[in-house]
């Protein structure tokens, strides 16, 4: 996850943590492709339209908060290219009233024009920014077993895991056998039409958000999959070559997948965050002082602003810390998953690591 991404996550929760009452927090979100001048308007009218609210409360709250937004959108000359949103809010904390002005200039667009009053501030958008973007889905196969798995950033999610009756191979000769072996293809071809239909129940309606279908589970079976199911064209389009062995077809089996699923999608986290380990491992392996890791040790190098990038794991202590000093130093960071084989070796290091400027 950027750092970027990191922090926005973090404001998020900061804002989801505040709570008012009734109509003390205003929400505005204005997308990059709103004028600015009909923003200011808008916030005017309803200004002049809080007269109108019953609770004395309610209304003071209301119009100091849209003063408030008021007085800072006459400042900006244009709306910021991803544009810009307003969470302003009066809190009562121990009979004292808590004045909350956050102004929050997102990584990404925004989408739509918002303007919401209530007990608590609305993050939606910002936490649809925080999702990561691609989702892979990678799909197990063996003789009569399906297995599905989404794969979204570095969190591998099991979406189906399902059985399909088949019947075994017969020790039987001649005709019996031949009889035999034609029900267990016939049955087959079921459970690979069951499969294709399963598919396009699931991706079909988001097809366009599915960076990439991987097969995986016994090579045979999924390759015959392919070559005799009826798969819609636009699932059968985003299927990847690569074909991952898996010896067993589950949930465990996803987690195995993912791994080398990462070394075929470069555009996924995973492999940014596997190149930096490995990166980080031949560094270290050769001996070279470009590298370091450890709290101490990583902190230390950071302040003396030698660090050119820190590798952490998501649920280290030291994260919230991090988030708010690299910036300072003009220092990247990139957080990995705890799930994958990178984070778990990154753990043993202590959870976290470094590259050096010098």
């Amino acid at each position: 996850m950027s750092l970027e991404r990191q922090q926005l996550k973090k404001k998020i929760a900061q804002l989801k943590a505040l709570k008012g009452r009734h109509s003390s927090f205003t929400t505005l979100y204005i997308p990059p492709t709103k004028n600015l001048t009909d923003v200011i308007n808008f916030v005017r009218t309803e200004l002049a339209g809080t007269d109108n609210i019953k609770s004395k409360t309610n209304r003071k709250n209301v119009a100091d908060n849209l003063t408030a937004i008021l007085s800072e959108l006459t400042k900006i000359k244009e709306i910021p290219p991803n544009g810009i949103a307003f969470f302003f809010g009066i809190q009562e904390e121990g009979g004292t009233l808590k004045t909350i002005r956050e102004i929050v200039v997102p990584p990404s667009p925004i989408a739509q024009f918002l303007y919401i009053c209530g007990r608590e501030f609305d993050t939606s958008e910002l936490e649809e920014m925080v999702k990561p973007k691609s989702l892979v889905v990678i799909v197990l196969i063996e003789g009569g077993k399906v297995t599905i798995g989404y794969l979204r950033g570095k969190h591998i999610e099991l979406v189906r895991d399902e059985d399909f009756y088949i019947i075994g191979k017969t020790r039987a000769g001649g005709q019996s056998a031949r009889r035999y072996q034609r029900i267990r293809e016939e049955k087959m071809q079921e459970f690979f039409k069951h499969v294709a239909k399963l598919l396009s129940e699931l991706l079909l309606d988001n097809i366009d958000n599915v960076d990439a279908i991987v097969l995986g589970g016994n090579t045979i079976r999924a390759q015959e999959f392919l070559e005799k199911s009826d798969l819609d064209y636009r699932i059968r389009e985003k299927i990847v070559d690569t074909i991952i062995p898996v010896s067993v077809v589950d949930e465990t089996g996803l987690l195995q997948a993912m791994k080398e699923a990462s070394r075929i999608l470069k555009e996924t986290e995973i492999y940014a965050e596997r190149v930096a380990w490995d990166k980080f491992m031949e560094s270290l392996m050769r001996g070279e002082n470009t590298v370091t890791y450890g709290e101490k040790e990583v902190m230390a190098a950071l302040r003396e602003g030698r660090v050119e990038e820190v590798l952490v794991v998501e649920d280290s202590p030291m994260l919230d810390d991090l988030v708010n000093e690299v910036t300072q130093y003009g220092t990247k960071l990139l957080v990995f998953s705890s799930q994958t084989e990178s984070g778990a070796q990154l753990k043993s290091f202590g959870g976290i690591a470094a590259r050096l400027r010098w």
